[in-house]
């Protein structure tokens, strides 16, 4: 259990690039095993290449790609459930296909918060190097400048080299917390934890929040969608449907509509008791409904929130620049303040 818990994922290029040769194979008509025995060779020479024969060889054993891939511990749970989902409907080629596109979507999206966060985070470890210079090296000559010109400890010009030392450490702590938290999220977000440090960031933060209610919403519209229009009964699709849903607080949701329909609710009303979707589109649900044409509304709904997702996100990483700008303009400030304080002192000791 312990090695599942600190078990690395693959990167979502490398996820979206596994689900398009899937796919392919699929598609093809080449038997899954054989597929996999090739797809094991290929990734032969990488890290994981022990888990992708382990995974050949599960697929052999068990005859079903998603307990191989559960096996192998190094794919998200949204992967794992979606796949069973497929298999379960006959379509695990489209969904494999779908998965590609979806993780090609989060590697962009991954690539873009780096660039964002990379040039703002150097210039902010650059300045505490300049800090960590001032603090050591720079002030305590002004320090002994004060002693040979005989300055008592009380007096303003001692007073003000005091905050400035103060000011060159506070903002030296300032800069180390916030490494900490960059490295140890950046670290966890590989790790299975990744779904409960994305639970604590959406309570911290309003917008990561509506990031991932969107996400949360189009994940369950899309199983729906791909079930019903599988054949499978209401029933069923309801009962499988919240196993996609990743976050806590939404999966809840989600099982609270399951169990309005099962205890005779209709589908429109469960989706009302969910909470899961907004006023105008509870609407568009009961006239689906109504029209018999659920899974062509599910189907609009998950393109939708998919789409507010992926605006959401944007508008996130629009934010992350001008907020580290401002932090950084906090530390200018303070690196101002811990040499300029003393030197003023000096001069006016001096004069």
């Amino acid at each position: 259990m312990q090695e599942k818990t600190t078990q690395k994922t693959l990167p979502p290029d490398e996820i979206a690039l596994f689900c398009e040769q899937v796919a392919m194979v699929l598609k093809a008509g080449i038997p899954l095993g054989d597929g996999m025995d090739t797809l094991a060779r290929s990734y032969a020479d990488s890290r994981f290449g022990a888990r992708f024969e382990s995974m050949r060889a599960a697929v052999d054993r068990r005859g079903t790609l998603s307990d191989a891939l559960e096996d192998a511990g190094i794919f998200p749970s949204y992967m794992l459930a979606l796949t069973r989902i497929g298999e379960r409907s006959g379509k695990l080629d489209e969904v494999m296909a779908s998965l590609a596109n979806y993780y090609q979507w989060e590697a962009q999206i991954k690539t873009s918060v780096k660039n964002a966060i990379l040039y703002p985070s150097v210039l902010v470890m650059m300045l505490a190097v300049v800090i960590a210079i001032l603090v050591i090296s720079v002030i305590p000559v002004f320090q002994r400048v004060f002693d040979s010109l005989g300055l008592s400890a009380g007096s303003p010009a001692s007073a003000a080299m005091q905050i400035g030392v103060g000011v060159g450490k506070g903002m030296l702590i300032l800069v180390g917390v916030f490494a900490v938290a960059l490295i140890v999220f950046g670290i966890l977000l590989r790790t299975s934890k990744r779904e409960s440090v994305l639970a604590l960031l959406s309570k911290l933060l309003p917008p990561v929040r509506r990031v991932n209610a969107r996400l949360s919403t189009a994940r369950y519209a899309s199983a729906l969608s791909m079930m019903l229009a599988s054949g499978y009964p209401v029933e069923d699709a309801m009962q499988l449907a919240p196993t996609v849903v990743t976050d806590e607080k939404h999966k809840r949701q989600a099982e609270r509509a399951r169990e309005h329909l099962l205890s005779g609710g209709n589908f429109a009303d469960a989706a009302e008791k969910s909470g899961l979707f907004e006023p105008m589109h509870e609407k568009m649900i009961r006239f689906g409904t109504a029209a018999g044409k659920i899974d062509a509304v599910m189907e609009k709904l998950s393109g939708i929130y998919m789409n507010e997702a992926d605006d959401a996100i944007h508008n996130v990483i629009a934010m992350i620049e001008p907020t580290l700008v401002a932090v950084l303009s906090v530390v200018i400030g303070g690196i101002l303040l811990s040499v300029m304080l003393p030197l003023l002192s000096v001069l006016s000791a001096v004069g």
